[in-house]
Formats: C-alpha cells, sequence, structure tokens
C-alpha cells in the first residue's frame, strides 16, 4: 500500500474535516467528534462552549478546529491512500500545547527543556479498517524528517509501556524504539521517549 503524507495546512481543512467526520471513528469509537481540539482545550473554552446553545455545543470543536488550522496553532500530518486520508498525526511545538503548559503537566517537563527545541507528539489516529499497515510508522517517519529540517533538537512522544501503547493515541512503545526512539522519564501512564534530531 503506498502511503502519502501532507503536512496539515489551511487548503487541506476539507479533508481534515472530511476524515473526521466519516472515516476516522467508524468503529463508533468514545472519541467520535473530538477533532484533535484537546490538546489545544482551555477552561476558557470550556466556559464558552457551556455557554453557548445546544446547536452551538455539537459544532462547537470543529468550528475551533477550523480556526485553529487556519491560525496555524492546530498542526500535524494527513497519511493518504488513493488520495484519501487513512491517518493522522498531531505533532507540533511542545510549547505550542495548552495541555502540555508545565503548570498543567509539570511530569512533563524536564530540566533543560527550557533550552532545547522539542517537537512533541500527542495524538495518533487510523481510519479503524487501515490499522496495524503502518499508517502509524509512515507518519511517525514524515515528523522525523520535517523536524530535523525546521531545526528542533528533539522530537518527543509519550506512549505507554505495554506493546499496544496505552493510551493507544499516543502510539507504542516499540514503535518509537524501532525509529531510534530511547526513554527518558517515566511517568503514571508510560513514558517520555525522545530522539535527537540536531544535526551534529
Amino acid at each position: 500500500m503506498k502511503i502519502e503524507v501532507k503536512k496539515l495546512s489551511p487548503r487541506l481543512i476539507d479533508d481534515y474535516l472530511d476524515f473526521f467526520e466519516n472515516h476516522a471513528f467508524s468503529d463508533g469509537s468514545e472519541f467520535a467528534g473530538c477533532y484533535c481540539v484537546w490538546y489545544h482545550w482551555t477552561e476558557e473554552l470550556e466556559n464558552q462552549r457551556a455557554q453557548s446553545n445546544e446547536d452551538e455545543k455539537a459544532s462547537f470543536k470543529k468550528h475551533l478546529a477550523v480556526k485553529l488550522i487556519q491560525e496555524g496553532t492546530l498542526n500535524g500530518y494527513l497519511a493518504y491512500s488513493k488520495g484519501k486520508v487513512i491517518g493522522w498525526c498531531n505533532a507540533d511545538h511542545k510549547q505550542h500545547y495548552d495541555r502540555l503548559d508545565p503548570k498543567n503537566a509539570p511530569e512533563l517537563w524536564l530540566t533543560q527543556d527550557g533550552n532545547q527545541k522539542v517537537l512533541s507528539i500527542v495524538c495518533y489516529l487510523v481510519k479503524p479498517e487501515m490499522r496495524g499497515k503502518g499508517v502509524a510508522t509512515e507518519l511517525l517517519k514524515a515528523v522525523c524528517k520535517d523536524a530535523q529540517e525546521r531545526g528542533f533538537d528533539y522530537i518527543e512522544a509519550y506512549p505507554g509501556t505495554n506493546d499496544d501503547g496505552t493510551p493507544h493515541y499516543h502510539g507504542n512503545f516499540s514503535m518509537y524504539e524501532k525509529q531510534g526512539f530511547y526513554p527518558v522519564q517515566q511517568t503514571q501512564e508510560g513514558a517520555i521517549v525522545r530522539k535527537n534530531v540536531k544535526e551534529k
């Protein structure tokens, strides 16, 4: 199966929305309707959504995703096969995620982070019938290549320590190991793994 990976941009918004609305959760997953905005979610957004009417609440995350993509705040990579999106990886500068702010997730910050340019991988999503076919691995390879070209010091991810990855949307530990990642810290949910991509 030939897989093409494209970096998310405003011109791919329609592809992004189609994937989340019609393909990503065709197995009835509990995460349906997330539009992958969780790591950008704040108390202010929660309050705005709570004060919306029912119609606005139903489409709140969709409209937020579109806004964040247009602003360049929601970033990542789309995997395509035969012209259709089959997978997604949410990856960006670590400091761009509200949920990864040191005040919200102090356990995910190492002492040297303030002096390092770190790209964080926070989510993978693969179309149910395409899982187990190497889609996430191809996304990870694209992330690694792009991170090096953009001058990052490290790529960081948060897999569970079980073979199947816990929670699954972070990717599994063995996939990262095969791409040269190494553990740097244990957390309650699993581990922090990193790959040095800075040119020496």
